[in-house]
């Protein structure tokens, strides 16, 4: 059973009998930026753009950038006081990270469910999820939150 504290930037969780671990957001600050560039190299195979790890001069040029633009906001997931993960939203595009030792505890749903409220305080009225094809498990995270299949997208390399 869960139990939902009042707060909407934390969620406790059950999992080893009646002991008690939370998960909460925090804004994402420089310092973060190696552990996001080490999710990314991670798991870039899943995504739909990223095709390749990338070096991290390029990831601080990114982040550098977004930290300019004003739909892109992003947190650090705190588990049990460990940093577990990371999710932005881009315009209104969430993506989720979880790291390898902290999957398959309901982390990344639990995380968007964070993210939705902290969306809902931004104004931003729907989110959605582009999600690699072959991206089973975050189908699977996204459906289980109601998210629904609203299309399928083709693409070609022409150049």
């Amino acid at each position: 059973m869960n139990c939902f504290l009042k707060r909407t930037n934390s969620i406790k969780i059950k999992t080893f009998g009646t002991y008690l671990l939370q998960i909460t957001l925090r804004k994402v600050q420089k310092n973060d930026w190696d552990f996001i560039l080490e999710l990314r190299n991670k798991f870039y195979h899943f995504f739909y753009k990223q095709k390749k790890s990338i070096p991290k001069k390029e990831h601080y040029e990114y982040m550098e950038k977004q930290k300019q633009n004003s739909n892109f906001h992003q947190w650090i997931i705190i588990y049990d006081k460990k940093d577990a993960g990371y999710v932005r939203i881009l315009d209104n595009d969430v993506g989720i990270m979880v790291d390898d030792k902290f999957q398959n505890k309901g982390i990344a749903s639990k995380a968007l469910n964070l993210a939705e409220n902290e969306a809902a305080k931004l104004g931003i009225k729907k989110l959605i999820a582009l999600i690699a094809v072959d991206n089973d498990s975050s189908k699977k995270i996204f459906e289980k939150n109601n998210y629904s299949l609203k299309q399928f997208w083709y693409e070609k390399d022409i150049a």
